[in-house]
């Protein structure tokens, strides 16, 4: 199937229009084409209107969706969300369109229970159309003492003003209508963002603000926080006003937007004429959002580029704004090496988010710093109040992070770090603090038998082959770990070497059976911490080099560790740990320890765990997969994306990148 179109096209335009064949003919008229697309009430549209009549094609009208993006689309940012419409389009209240014709419709329960999940979600995390950072709001701003009003400005010449029955003369009596209804309340004038980027001009001057209890808000703030402190909204066909019956506020309406007209808002100032001939049933909130947001707009998702609902739309939005509210306005990223540098820009790429690399010149003390594991520690040492260290997260990759594989997955600590017991971290904090819903805890469920199902690990290398099981009662794992790591420096109480630990567990089981099992880093000669081989087969009846640690799992019944991820990897499989430090995971009641910690006073399940450790504490980020539009993913995301690439034969490509990174590990040893 062809289209005809008459804007610049849209990379994931097709994902929207669904199975469709999509071609772009921007000038001439193409002689396959049966339908014709144009966007909104622009010149695009009209001309594809045009055009469609004169040789009796169907036209669709596009627009943006209710939730469009991470930052606004004058920005450069995609959108998640696109309405199609055969009819007319939903600003334009002068004919009717889809969105008007799902509404007229028998309401349906099934939908509204929907609905109303996902209008909960969107206000618990003040998901918006454009889901930039926003200012914080000082409440000492809105006097509790004061009522206050909302009167919100559009940008001049939005189509959806005049389609909605109104002029720009329309915002002056509005305001004026505010200021006699609301004779003592402050009367607060929203400026729309793309007025605030100074992309678009306002309806207003200052001589139109002359009444005393008149204030301009040009502070970006989220619309559904500042609603909060606001008793009555008026508009004139803004969005903000459907946003402001979702918060349960009055809405008074200049004009007719696609809400309005239903028994929800207060019309009596819109053009009564269009509401009349067309609009005249009463319709609950729930119905009017399912056939809005979740019947008539469509959605497309960035990570794998298909067609969508709603819910997994807000289910990616949530970490990117989650990550943004505890954000600074600028970082500097210290002493990160040159391949650091791309993969941490795409985890910052936030709208309005300076980030400054600074290599070897140590930052500025006021400044806010991102630094890498131990240049973090040193920066601390040196009495820096604002770092951020940064380190992998715990499912990272398809490769080793010492053969330069980039990471999918980062932790972000502005407290600590998660695998320093000497002090506290941002990981202890949210795991002192957890107390998940019951839908939380089934996604924690159903996370851990994903990772159990497909076999994915921190860095997934190894040989998947089948071990055989010893002919033993009592089959111990001895996990090896790199022994100059921060983990092994900052949480190993005491044992702090490979051959330590091997020598404890068979001193305290002398009588079990035990398979040693070596870092990846470290039996490579990446890393520092390799036993030798006669002191290994002295202390363990089994070496395995290459095997994967999972399947090294699947025949022992006890997992013995310093520190190691491995060991939060077993718990995971239900396996039995015991642990010769403090890692992050042990001191909660869910492992043997040798040591305890006074701060971790809570017993946690695994789910608890689970979840702070891999969907709060860590950051996820697939950009360089040719992700677009959204920063940061889900780790559901990461995982379908890791079994995908260890499903796939190994390239060329990825052989010939091997070859030249032992090249380059070799002419390093020389000098």
């Amino acid at each position: 199937m062809y289209y005809f179109f008459y804007k610049k096209h849209q990379p994931s335009l097709r994902n929207f229009l669904y199975r469709n064949k999509l071609h772009v003919w921007e000038a001439t008229f193409h002689p396959h084409a049966f339908i014709l697309c144009g966007w909104g009430r622009k010149k695009s549209f009209f001309k594809a209107q045009t055009l469609a009549k004169q040789k009796g094609l169907k036209v669709l009208c596009l627009e943006d969706g209710f939730i469009r993006s991470l930052g606004l689309g004058k920005d450069g940012y995609a959108p998640l969300s696109l309405v199609v419409d055969e009819t007319g389009i939903y600003f334009d209240a002068l004919q009717t369109s889809d969105l008007e014709q799902l509404i007229l419709q028998a309401e349906n329960e099934e939908l509204k229970l929907r609905a109303e999940c996902a209008i909960q979600t969107i206000l618990n995390h003040k998901i918006t159309k454009y889901n930039q950072r926003f200012q914080n709001i000082d409440p000492a701003k809105f006097k509790q003492n004061t009522q206050h009003i909302l009167v919100v400005d559009q940008t001049f010449g939005d189509q959806s003003i005049k389609y909605a029955g109104a002029t720009p003369e329309t915002f002056k009596r509005m305001l004026a209508q505010a200021c006699r209804d609301h004779p003592e309340a402050t009367i607060w004038v929203k400026t729309h963002p793309d007025v605030l980027a100074g992309k678009a001009q306002s309806h207003f001057q200052a001589h139109d603000f002359a009444f005393a209890n008149i204030q301009v808000l040009t502070d970006a703030y989220n619309p559904i926080e500042l609603l909060d402190y606001m008793s009555d909204v008026y508009v004139v066909s803004s969005q903000l006003g459907f946003e402001a019956l979702l918060c349960g506020k009055k809405v008074h309406c200049f004009g007719v937007p696609w809400y309005a007209g239903w028994g929800l808002t207060q019309d009596h100032h819109a053009p009564l004429h269009i509401l009349n001939n067309r609009r005249t049933q009463t319709k609950s909130l729930t119905h009017l959002f399912a056939c809005a947001y979740l019947q008539y707009a469509r959605y497309v998702n960035p990570v794998t580029g298909q067609r969508c609902e709603l819910e997994e739309i807000l289910d990616l939005l949530i970490p990117n704004i989650q990550f943004q509210q505890g954000l600074a306005q600028s970082y500097r990223a210290y002493g990160f090496s040159p391949w650091k540098k791309k993969f941490i820009a795409a985890y910052f790429a936030f709208p309005k988010l300076k980030l400054k690399f600074q290599r070897y010149f140590k930052p500025h003390k006021n400044h806010h710093i991102l630094a890498w594991g131990k240049r973090a520690k040193l920066l601390k040492e040196l009495d820096y109040k604002q770092v951020t260290t940064v380190e992998d997260g715990f499912i990272r990759s398809v490769g080793l992070g010492a053969k330069l594989i980039r990471p999918c997955s980062l932790v972000f600590d502005n407290v600590g770090i998660y695998y320093d017991a000497t002090k506290p971290s941002r990981m202890e904090q949210l795991l002192l603090n957890v107390n998940l819903s019951a839908q939380q805890s089934d996604r924690a469920q159903r996370l851990r038998q994903l990772l159990i199902d497909l076999n994915i690990s921190k860095y997934n290398v190894g040989t998947a082959k089948s071990l055989t099981r010893p002919q033993h009662p009592r089959v111990l794992l001895v996990v090896g770990q790199v022994e100059d790591d921060m983990s092994i420096q900052l949480g190993g109480m005491g044992i702090k070497t490979n051959l330590g630990l091997l020598k404890q567990v068979r001193e305290n089981h002398p009588d079990s059976y035990i398979i040693y099992k070596p870092h990846p880093d470290v039996q490579t000669g990446l890393r520092i911490g390799k036993i030798p081989e006669p002191d290994m087969l002295q202390y363990a009846d089994q070496v395995e080099l290459d095997t994967s640690i999972l399947e090294c799992f699947e025949i022992c019944d006890e997992v013995h560790t310093i520190t190691s991820l491995s060991g939060f990897e077993a718990l995971i499989r239900g396996l039995k740990v015991y642990c010769y430090g403090l890692p992050f995971y042990a001191g909660w009641g869910l492992t043997q320890d040798l040591y305890s910690s006074q701060r971790r006073n809570r017993h946690l399940t695994l789910d608890d765990l689970l979840y702070i450790t891999l969907v709060e504490y860590p950051t996820y980020n697939l950009a360089y997969t040719e992700v677009s539009g959204i920063p940061l993913v889900r780790p559901e995301d990461v995982i379908a994306y890791i079994k995908k690439q260890l499903d796939q034969p190994v390239s060329y490509n990825d052989r010939y990148k091997r070859v030249l990174f032992a090249l380059y590990n070799m002419l390093k040893k020389i000098g």
